[in-house]
């Protein structure tokens, strides 16, 4: 019991902290902007109202509380990306349907969800040719032919967070070096994210698109408020 309340997690709060990672890092998203030069003032106000809203509906189900998010957003957000965040939180909500909670190891599937609902760059009129946000994360975390020597899945808590780093962040290589000096699954990836974060050594302003910059900083908010 106590180790099921350990791993729920409070979609609220989760979004709380992207809200104040994405609020620090307004100005240099708008600089990447050169469209409008607005993009990261949108996303203060969408990640802004996905919080409250999932704060307003905590007693509901994951999934009806994520539904209820994208619908607001679909009919507030600011600017065109906020019709891909809203796509992507409604997938998120078909994939926890009958869930009565979400554990640590969901937020996982969560941020791959969504990440890959955003075209990396262009309109919303235009084609997404440039790939998804998760797609352009991907490629700044330098695959560097890690698949192979990636260890097997841990079945002691289910949360395959190698999978995640190596796809999402440049930590896959750390992650591995932690795992062969005997580190646990959650430990590994704790070290390999937290270094990351410490050093520098992965920025998601190199993507050099608003979108893929935004992203990434949803993505960092995300995991590093996961492995608290």
């Amino acid at each position: 019991m106590n180790d099921r309340g350990e791993q729920e997690v409070d979609l609220g709060s989760l979004f709380g902290q992207v809200l104040e990672a994405v609020t620090s890092h307004r100005e240099e998203i708008n600089t990447l902007d050169g469209y409008n030069g607005n993009h990261g003032d949108n996303m203060v106000e969408n990640i802004g109202l996905i919080a409250r809203v999932l704060q307003e509906n905590t007693s509901l189900p994951p999934a009806d509380a994520l539904r209820r998010a994208s619908e607001r957003l679909q009919s507030d957000g600011r600017g065109g990306t906020s019709k891909y965040y809203a796509e992507g939180l409604s997938q998120a909500a078909s994939q926890f349907q009958d869930r009565s909670i979400l554990e640590k190891g969901d937020v996982l599937s969560l941020v791959q969800t969504l990440m890959s609902a955003i075209p990396a760059e262009g309109h919303p009129q235009q084609s997404r040719a440039a790939g998804s946000v998760l797609d352009v994360l991907g490629l700044l975390g330098g695959q560097q032919g890690q698949s192979q020597s990636q260890p097997q899945p841990q079945e002691d808590d289910g949360v395959d967070m190698g999978d995640v780093l190596e796809t999402l962040l440049p930590a896959g290589m750390a992650f591995l070096q932690a795992k062969q000096s005997g580190a646990d699954t959650k430990e590994a990836a704790g070290q390999a994210l937290m270094g990351a974060l410490m050093s520098g050594q992965e920025n998601p302003f190199q993507a050099d698109t608003p979108r893929a910059a935004a992203g990434g900083v949803v993505v960092q908010s995300l995991l590093k408020a996961l492995i608290k």
